[in-house]
């Protein structure tokens, strides 16, 4: 009974145009699961730290210079929030990095099944 359904699938298949069953295919693949989703995850994540590190460097070298007063708590403040800043932006260099190899392993995934070209034998 199945070999008969599969059979009347296949033929039914068959009367669909080759163009639209070919896009059906690559919305198929397209679907599969994702890989790297850790990487995916780990870009997330170092956003939000970059953030935190920011904002609590921010606060937090206002805070020491305060304390300290004086011209030193003035430099200390400065440095605190350069700092910050050059650390927010290395962890933000950092997540677009990833994404960018994620970017181009599919951008280059994709070039090759393209070029690949897959011939039926006669």
């Amino acid at each position: 009974m199945s070999s008969f359904f599969g059979k009347f699938v296949e033929k039914l298949r068959l009367l669909i145009p080759k163009r639209m069953r070919d896009s059906w295919q690559t919305r198929r693949r397209v679907r599969k699961p994702q890989e790297y989703y850790y990487i995916k995850y780990a870009i997330s994540v170092l956003r939000v730290i970059a953030w935190v590190i920011l904002v609590i460097g921010f606060i937090g070298s206002l805070v020491w210079g305060i304390t300290v007063g004086g011209i030193g708590g003035g430099g200390r403040i400065v440095l605190g929030i350069v700092g910050s800043f050059l650390a927010w932006l290395l962890l933000i260099a950092a997540r677009e990095l990833l994404k960018l190899f994620m970017d181009v392993r599919e951008n280059t995934g994709n070039s090759a099944e393209r070029a690949v070209i897959v011939r039926k034998p006669r």
